[in-house]
């Protein structure tokens, strides 16, 4: 091989590792500024499949976590009391936002890509809700999750392994009878949240 060959071979090596690596740190790896700048984008653009996004995948996975995080945005982005602009950097700071239904709780944790590059991503707890009725039809009950207009018929055991922040919406029937709409509001804390199935 030729001297020239064997000098553009280690060039075109340099180039594929360089724009490998940049490509890798400025796509795949996530600095805390790209966290913080897509969470407020999602937020003002009431984009919960964004915001969903900057989870970690165990998270992202949790059974109806698309529609707590639409919920999350959208009480963000409503009733936020600090600058929506800010929200990305509030949060990743650790700190609660202000004026929301809750006091969400996110934390941001980080892991090495390719083991080179930082990457930060978001995590939270989910919440195991217990259903209990009072209505004297023991578990003869049917439970639908209406957000969204979606009717999703759910069970006892769904909502028990637990569910990713954000506000869940219920039409609950028991003995063929309606019992009427419940709701639920989760915080990413992990505690068990009670819902109590009364008669109508």
């Amino acid at each position: 091989m030729k001297k020239k060959d064997i000098i553009a071979l280690a060039i075109a090596a340099v180039v594929i590792v360089v724009g490998g690596s940049l490509f890798i740190k400025t796509r795949v790896a996530v600095s805390e500024n790209r966290l913080a700048s897509n969470i407020t984008k999602a937020v003002q653009n009431k984009d919960g499949a964004l915001f969903l996004k900057q989870f970690s995948k165990d998270n992202q996975d949790i059974k109806f976590s698309d529609i707590g995080a639409q919920s999350v945005v959208k009480d963000l982005h409503d009733n936020a009391t600090d600058p929506t602009s800010e929200i990305g950097k509030i949060i990743t700071d650790g700190r609660t936002v202000a004026g929301t239904k809750v006091d969400y709780t996110f934390k941001v944790e980080s892991k090495k890509v390719m083991g080179l590059f930082t990457s930060y991503y978001l995590t939270t707890r989910k919440s195991p809700i217990q259903v209990t009725n009072y209505t004297g039809y023991g578990d003869d009950m049917t439970i639908k999750m209406t957000n969204g207009g979606k009717n999703q018929t759910i069970t006892k055991s769904q909502l028990s392994s637990g569910l990713f922040p954000g506000r869940y919406d219920f039409d609950i029937t028991s003995g063929g009878t309606d019992d009427g709409s419940y709701w639920v509001r989760v915080a990413g804390d992990g505690g068990p949240i009670e819902l109590s199935v009364t008669e109508y």
